[in-house]
């Protein structure tokens, strides 16, 4: 009776010690396991350490683009993003003859220091530096004369000969760091004071200046010359030239602000006189002697520079509050001198303004992008547990034989994934923190990755030993039987339903919202699950309509001889795997929107060019005739005219303001040359003005809103102090919306605006090239200054090279390269769980005497059309959504255009997709024949399967 059955009662006292023993066995299996299929388990760590690194990485970089963004974007405004702060200097009493009263001139190089010191403190934290100038409006020269006739008439009293100076003008200038020193004569004296000069017999003496070579050449002035200059009030003083000066250092940035100190202009034009323009540099005391002899204050400027590298998108916001409030409170910034009128000028709050919704823009499209590569890799973070599991298919069938329940198998499952996952999670993070230095651990994509990897292999494996239950029961009877089915086709039915309907509500709540409405931090969830959302809804699709496809093939597969139409037939049968088919999909949908994506904001960006350049180049400032032949010799369009904003136009006794653009009749053709495919309105007007006689009303296009005010009396337009008569023809279809400052638009002929008899010179501003090679052609003219010109070539530049729309590029870049990768991975995961099934499907067909070279068929007639639907539905699934979604993205914004630019396909980038997934299907076949090049049926087939 030894071997009889005997009954062991355990002490209660060894309860924890079986506790243990149990706890021991489970981590010695688990253990066991993880070793044997090492090379999977890190395979799987590896796959969810990338995915961590996406996961955290990517919001990240996404972060720091835009908030480098709102640094590009102010950089990119350059000088016009400055604080400018506008004040009158000089004459301090503010006398009857001028109301207004002028901060003292000896208070004015402080001024700058005090405004940055009073700046609100988020503003204050941007500045880089200040700097401080004075120069005053021009002011006309009555008449000059030499030292020697002055001289003569103090004598003998004999009459000055004067020289009237008609068209001449002066302006004077003051800054601390205008330095000069003296080429000729000596420097002036300070100006008596004003006490000294008042009072019976008074003689008040000419102020002293300097003046550059370049002016007394222009103006024809030496050494000795008096002239008198006088003010719009009557008020007159005289000047004296006792030297002529240079700049000490002509490259200081000062110089810029006084460009007719070294380079008089001299403008010609209409039937006007001349006019000659130059700057007179003076020192403080004499300014101030000049503004009290005037009796009227001159413009001082205080420029504030902002650094653009210290702005984040955060800050800028900020900013863009607090100059909102700033021009009501300027007065406030000048400390003691409260009392003087400030005026801020700045472009700064126009770039701040823009840039929030550019940023939002931007991150709706790297969320979508980022978010569907964290979930490709979730997907295929799932695949590898399926693999693992298929694996222990055999390990799971013999506990569930043993008597093991479904939890346990699941516990010992999730204890092998939380290893895992955690060795993962710490690789992934590691590699987040050197990639992306101080990186926030905290990402909900994480969190995300995290419990898809925790998830996988316990859920698949509890599915999978469940349906290993083999005491599972079916009703004996076939109407029962087909009653369980119908219920679980209709489970599935809704399952998939709901699926279409959550993608479906989820395009139009988000086409609703509008991604211009969301927050411009961190990834928006909501956002990047919608594309997921629509790629599931694709797939469910695809899914559903693969036995079409399959049962056309199965139809010539029965009617194919040989091993091949067998294999066809018998692969053509199965059902899709889902999971393989999801993370395919989702890859090629993500790639394919993200080609989509790039190619239609840089197809936007071309047209946008001209929108907002108006040629291949502009120049702003007049062309003359010999350089407009030369560059027309060259096979270049030109055209020239005008361009004044915020002019005055007359209509009867109404007036309004409008950007007057009056250009030559080259300008449709330049306008069809960049795509613009209607100019018959602007032809129309060219027409009717070559019919009209000098002097006559000119035929003119306005926009709506001038059109509106026009009374159909007389029309006029002030340019050059003169009302020119104009008649209104026609709306202005084509206006410069895109690069001129805004309307409304009065577009008239240039030829008949310039035979106008004008009071003052009216000179061409502005000129249009467009051709091949107009860029080298302008840039070779070396008279034309190359801070007037704006090219298309450096438009596009500097629009794809800026840190906001470069990085997005950049991501989408790098994003199509990891999916690629990611659906190659999911390709051989595909291959590598199936891989003993076609091996013991290949062994059997040659016991039946077919050769081994049939084993690429069998790779190819099992990947083949999964590849081909993940093809089809990926495509697809890229094209919806860009097409429902593509008004959301803010697509305008980053293409810079006036409108959302055409959804556009870069053909070569799809080819490139395509071709790479047939290669990853000719690579995953070639493996698998490698594989199984060297099978043995001994070593495949086993009496009862058993391995």
């Amino acid at each position: 009776m030894s071997d009889s059955m005997t009954i062991e009662v355990t002490p209660q006292s060894e309860g924890p010690r079986q506790a243990s023993g149990t706890f021991g066995a489970l981590g010695l299996l688990v253990r066991r396991r993880m070793w044997r299929d090492r090379w999977l388990v890190l395979s799987s760590a590896l796959i969810v350490a990338l995915a961590t690194l996406l996961s955290l990485s990517g919001p990240a970089l996404v972060s720091r683009t835009i908030d480098a963004g709102a640094a590009d974007a102010v950089a990119a405004a350059g000088a016009g993003a400055d604080l400018y702060f506008t004040l009158p200097v000089g004459n301090p009493s503010g006398d009857n003859v001028s109301s207004i009263r002028g901060l003292p001139v000896e208070a004015f190089p402080a001024l700058g220091q005090t405004i940055v010191d009073n700046l609100p403190r988020r503003t204050g934290s941007v500045v880089a530096d200040y700097d401080a100038w004075i120069l005053s409006n021009p002011a006309p020269l009555g008449w000059s004369a030499t030292d020697e006739a002055v001289a003569a008439n103090e004598d003998d009293g004999a009459e000055l000969e004067k020289d009237p100076r008609v068209g001449d003008y002066f302006q004077f200038g003051y800054a601390e760091d205008a330095e000069v020193e003296l080429v000729d004569g000596r420097m002036p004296e300070p100006p008596p004071s004003p006490e000294s000069t008042t009072g019976p017999g008074a003689v008040v003496p000419p102020t002293e200046i300097v003046v550059s070579q370049e002016i007394a050449d222009a103006f024809e002035l030496g050494l000795g010359y008096h002239v008198q200059v006088t003010t719009s009030v009557g008020e007159s003083l005289i000047l004296a030239v006792v030297g002529i000066v240079a700049p000490v250092d002509p490259a200081a940035e000062v110089w810029a602000q006084y460009p007719e100190f070294t380079a008089p202009a001299q403008l010609e034009g209409g039937a006007g006189p001349s006019v000659t323009r130059g700057t007179v540099m003076v020192s403080g005391e004499t300014f101030g002697g000049i503004t009290d002899a005037l009796r009227t204050p001159f413009a001082g400027t205080v420029r504030v520079s902002i650094d653009p590298e210290a702005l984040t998108l955060n800050l800028a916001s900020s900013i863009a509050g607090e100059l909102k409030e700033l021009p009501g409170n300027t007065k406030g910034l000048v400390g003691d001198n409260a009392g003087v009128n400030v005026t801020l000028k700045t472009g700064l709050d126009d770039a701040l303004r823009e840039y929030p919704a550019r940023a939002r823009a931007a991150l709706a499209q790297m969320s979508i992008i980022i978010a569907g590569v964290v979930s490709v890799a979730a997907v295929v973070i799932a695949l590898m547990a399926a693999l693992v599991l298929a694996r222990r298919e055999s390990d799971i069938g013999l506990e569930r034989a043993r008597g093991a329940s479904v939890g346990s198998t699941g516990i010992r499952l999730l204890v092998e994934s939380l290893i895992v996952t955690a060795a993962g999670l710490a690789i992934g993070a590691t590699a987040a923190a050197v990639l992306t230095p101080g990186v926030s651990t905290s990402s909900g994509l994480m969190w995300m990755v995290a419990l898809v990897a925790a998830a996988s292999a316990p859920v698949l494996g509890s599915l999978q030993a469940r349906r290993m239950w083999t005491g599972r029961r079916e009703a004996a009877n076939r109407q029962d039987r087909a009653k369980v089915a119908k219920g679980r086709r209709a489970r599935r039915l809704t399952l998939e339903a709901l699926t279409i309907v959550v993608a479906a509500a989820a395009v139009v709540s988000l086409q609703g919202r509008g991604v211009l409405q969301t927050a411009t931090q961190g990834i928006d969830p909501f956002l990047a699950a919608t594309p997921v959302l629509v790629a599931l809804a694709i797939v469910v699709i695809v899914v559903r309509l693969y036995p079409l496809p399959m049962a056309v093939i199965q139809f010539f597969a029965r009617r194919t001889r040989g091993v091949s139409g067998v294999i066809t037939l018998a692969k053509s049968r199965e059902r899709i795997p889902v999971l393989p088919l999801l993370a395919l999909t989702l890859a090629i949908a993500i790639a394919v929107a993200g080609g989509l994506l790039v190619s239609t904001v840089q197809s936007g960006q071309e047209q946008a060019s001209w929108e907002r350049v108006g040629a291949d180049v502009r120049i702003d400032s007049e062309l003359t005739d010999e350089q407009v032949e030369q560059l027309e010799q060259q096979g270049l369009v030109v055209s020239r005219g005008l361009s004044k904003p915020e002019a005055t136009i007359a209509f009867g006794s109404e007036f309004s303001e409008g950007h007057i653009l009056a250009m030559d009749a080259n300008y449709p053709t330049i306008l069809t040359m960049g795509g613009t495919e209607d100019v018959s309105s602007l032809q129309a007007m060219y027409d009717a003005a070559a019919h009209i006689a000098t002097g006559e009303p000119i035929p003119s296009l306005a926009s709506q809103e001038l059109i509106d005010v026009d009374v159909h009396e007389e029309s006029t337009v002030y340019v050059g102090r003169v009302y020119v008569p104009i008649e209104i023809i026609g709306q202005a279809e084509v206006t410069p919306d895109g690069w001129a400052d805004g309307g409304p638009y009065l577009l008239m002929p240039a030829e008949q605006l310039f035979a106008s008899t004008f009071e003052e010179p009216v000179a061409m501003n502005i000129a249009f090239v467009a051709g091949d090679g107009a860029a080298e052609a302008v840039a070779a003219d070396k008279a034309i200054d190359p801070t007037t010109v704006t090219t298309r070539d450096a438009w596009l530049a500097s629009m794809r090279d800026s840190a906001l729309i470069g990085g997005v590029e950049r991501a989408i870049g790098i994003a199509v390269l990891v999916v690629g990768l990611l659906a190659a991975v999911a390709l051989l995961v595909t291959i590598l769980r199936g891989v003993r099934e076609r091996g013991r499907a290949l062994s059997m067909f040659r016991t039946q005497g077919m050769g081994s070279g049939y084993g690429w068929w069998l790779a190819l007639a099992e990947l083949a059309p999964l590849t081909l639907a993940a093809v089809v539905g990926g495509a697809a699934g890229g094209l919806a959504i860009m097409w429902l979604l593509g008004d959301t993205l803010g697509l305008r914004l980053l293409s810079g255009g006036l409108e959302d630019p055409q959804l556009t396909a870069n053909w070569t980038f799809l080819a490139i997709v395509g071709g790479g997934i047939m290669l990853l299907l000719f690579l995953a076949v070639a493996a698998e024949v490698l594989t199984h090049r060297r099978n043995k049926l001994s070593e495949v087939l086993r009496w009862g399967e058993s391995r």
